[in-house]
């Protein structure tokens, strides 16, 4: 069957994901096919059914059943590169997945969480919070902030981002984002000039990493599971609030920094909870 070889070209995380993978799809095609799985026996019929296996008689999730078609896939495509197939058979189509919005918080989960911030009292904390919850930043964009960057007067603000594909975006501070971000310009000034809002180790800004550590922090002060709270379910929080406050998808993507709108418009799906709820 050459998986060993094939497998012994991949990283060994890989290599154990597609083992299991691979092993499933060899049992299935012997008992269905009467033979040992070879990859020039493998048809596009074989595929298929496969597939309607995994989903009708296993009722497996359609992410693990593309996951273990894109095992087959890569083991194929493998083999053709080695010249043990000439030409790859049709692929059915991935199996189709339900779509739910990103992840949000709900609006006591946030004043809870922000109330845990409140608490402690860290000015920097709060900023960074600030820039993701009210502003919409990636955590990247947000540990990336320079101080002159941040352009803030007593009724405007802003903050020049450079975001992914080096596309750069200026998104404006509403009062609340501008108000957390002052306070933390104000202290900064106290002390030594710093090139970024949010200074690290070494002369850099500080890691996504100890960003995300943070959050984490909050999110057991508040009580909510940590896993729930990410830089990202913030940003997440931030579009879904100005969608429901009857904000256009343009206008929520333009703040986003998304080039698509079919990126903006999964914040419009309804939440598992949000059925469970109209259901009950």
């Amino acid at each position: 069957m050459s998986f060993s070889t094939f497998l012994n070209e991949l990283n060994r995380g890989t290599a154990r994901a597609y083992r299991e993978d691979l092993l499933d799809f060899s049992r299935w095609f012997a008992e269905t096919n009467g033979e040992s799985l070879e990859p020039h026996l493998v048809t596009s019929i074989d595929l298929k059914e496969y597939q309607s296996h995994m989903i009708l008689n296993r009722g497996l999730k359609p992410a693990t059943v593309n996951r273990r078609m894109a095992a087959i896939r890569a083991w194929m495509r493998w083999c053709q590169e080695q010249g043990l197939i000439e030409n790859l058979p049709r692929w059915p189509k991935r199996a189709a997945q339900v779509q739910h919005a990103p992840k949000a918080l709900s609006k006591r989960e946030q004043e809870r969480f922000l109330r845990a911030v409140e608490k402690e009292g860290n000015r920097r904390d709060v900023a960074l919070i600030g820039l993701m919850l009210f502003a919409g930043l990636r955590v990247g964009e947000a540990a990336r902030v320079r101080v002159s960057d941040v352009s803030i007067s007593d009724r405007k603000g802003k903050v020049s981002i450079t975001g992914k594909g080096m596309k750069h975006r200026e998104v404006p501070l509403g009062f609340d984002a501008r108000n957390m971000v002052r306070d933390w310009l104000n202290h900064q000034a106290q002390h030594a000039q710093q090139e970024w809002l949010f200074p690290g180790q070494n002369g850099g800004h500080i890691s996504a990493r100890a960003v995300q550590h943070m959050i984490k922090k909050y999110a057991w002060q508040a009580r909510i599971e940590p896993q729930k709270i990410t830089p990202h379910v913030l940003r997440h929080t931030f579009a879904t609030n100005l969608l429901r406050d009857g904000v256009d998808l343009v206008t929520v993507a333009a703040l986003l920094g998304h080039s698509r709108l079919d990126t903006t418009a999964r914040y419009t799906l309804p939440s598992y909870s949000h059925m469970e709820n109209v259901v009950e």
